[in-house]
């Protein structure tokens, strides 16, 4: 007991209308790995972000979390703010959703916000947390999709979150950023382009993120393996608890046997305790932690697509070039079209994409760290309550009053 004390202990340290805003507030953003350096290339203030529209909050969920019920009020409508509507969507729902903002994207300069992958194709089947970490990400998803200065205001999110919505028929078509993210589904390694960027920021950016995203997996993989093993004690807890419990007093020296039967349940009603402690702290700190973390390695990735969407966009300005210049005089007007096209097309991803990248580290940096500092509250105060507990439980063992009997008395001295 007093060894199972100090390990406790020791824990103690519509499409359009997505085309209406970009843009995106620039503070001072905390060191994040990218550099603040930049070319000469247009980059044009971003439009002040007024503020989310929608604010969404689940309320329910199917066991296997396929179905998700979530509250919804408007935040842009003062005389309504305590107003509020329920919405239910499927994962074939959401599946149809994120298709069809990455269908109305044009610049190609958003960092869309991740939806998690199914259960089955990221999971093990008896990964019991599963659900609870996937009902909390695709949640978090529809947040952070709301609290986008573009994507927040867009048609599609607010069909998406009307109580009159329904699922349009699967027209079979599918836009080049949706077939591009639905390539890379599921991957925390994108595809690498082998092409440097010309901007320092963005391939500073692209060298830190693919870095980074290596480090992250690995931290998530070892928080993994502290899942699992916390399952294991929780599964042991239940099987002491039980045989402590079941230790029924015999017949045999019945006097005896009641007093260990009585201080066997004490101690059962401890470790069960203990295994509530133990339980709760799972699905509030460590679920929780990978749940943000994990959903930020997909972000990740995210943001490697975009880049990678970018520097195909400088590709074909650079090839635009060439051609104007070998173009002969009466192709030279085409030429220049296709030159002048190109080079807005980039230059607007590049604009776009510099305001997301400071907006997505500024909140990355943000969301994790208060994640981070959740997670080491929420273990040292389990820590704290544990130890108590064990300790509730040794001063009971020591105290249990034990009869004047001699014969009795002599296994207790």
């Amino acid at each position: 007991m007093d060894s199972s004390i100090n390990v406790v202990a020791s824990k103690e340290q519509s499409c359009s209308a997505v085309q209406d805003v970009m843009g995106s507030s620039e503070n001072e953003s905390e060191q994040t790995g990218t550099s603040d350096s930049s070319s000469s290339a247009s980059s044009p203030m971003p439009m002040e972000d007024l503020g989310p529209v929608f604010e969404v909050k689940g309320i329910r969920a199917a066991t296997d979390s396929s179905v998700l019920t979530f509250r919804i009020s408007r935040l842009d409508e003062p005389d309504n703010k305590d107003s509020w509507w329920e919405v239910t969507r499927s994962s074939e729902e959401f599946e149809a959703f994120n298709r069809l903002i990455y269908d109305c994207q044009k610049d190609g300069g958003i960092i869309f916000p991740p939806l998690p992958p199914s259960i089955e194709s990221k999971y093990e089947d008896n990964f019991l947390e599963a659900p609870i970490i996937h009902r909390k990400q695709v949640e978090r998803y529809l947040q952070l999709v709301s609290s986008h200065p573009t994507l927040g205001r867009s048609q599609a999110l607010a069909d998406f979150l009307s109580p009159t919505y329904v699922l349009a028929e699967k027209s079979g078509r599918k836009g080049i950023f949706a077939k591009i993210a639905e390539s890379f589904a599921g991957s925390s390694q994108p595809v690498k382009v082998p092409h440097r960027d010309i901007e320092e920021f963005f391939q500073n950016e692209r060298d830190w993120s693919a870095n980074y995203s290596v480090h992250l997996k690995t931290t998530l993989n070892a928080v993994l393996t502290v899942i699992y093993s916390e399952k294991k004690i929780i599964g042991q807890l239940k099987h002491l608890c039980t045989a402590l419990s079941m230790n029924a007093p015999s017949s045999y020296q019945q006097e005896t046997s009641l007093i260990h039967h009585r201080l066997h349940s004490k101690m059962a009603d401890s470790f069960l305790n203990i295994q509530d402690l133990t339980e709760d702290g799972l699905q509030r700190g460590l679920c929780d932690f990978y749940c943000i973390w994990d959903l930020y390695l997909q972000y990740l990735a995210n943001e490697q697509l975009m880049l990678n969407r970018r520097t195909a966009l400088l590709i074909n300005y650079e090839n635009s070039n060439r051609n104007w210049d070998k173009a002969k005089t009466h192709k030279r007007d085409e030429a220049e079209a296709a030159k002048k096209a190109a080079e807005t097309a980039f230059e607007e991803c590049s604009d776009a994409a510099r305001h997301e990248i400071k907006a997505f580290q500024k909140q990355r940096v943000q969301e994790m760290r208060l994640n981070l500092t959740q997670l080491a509250r929420s273990e040292l105060a389990r820590a704290r309550q544990i130890r108590a507990a064990l300790q509730r439980a040794l001063d009971q063992a020591r105290l249990f009053p034990v009869p004047d009997d001699p014969h009795l008395s002599s296994f207790y001295s």
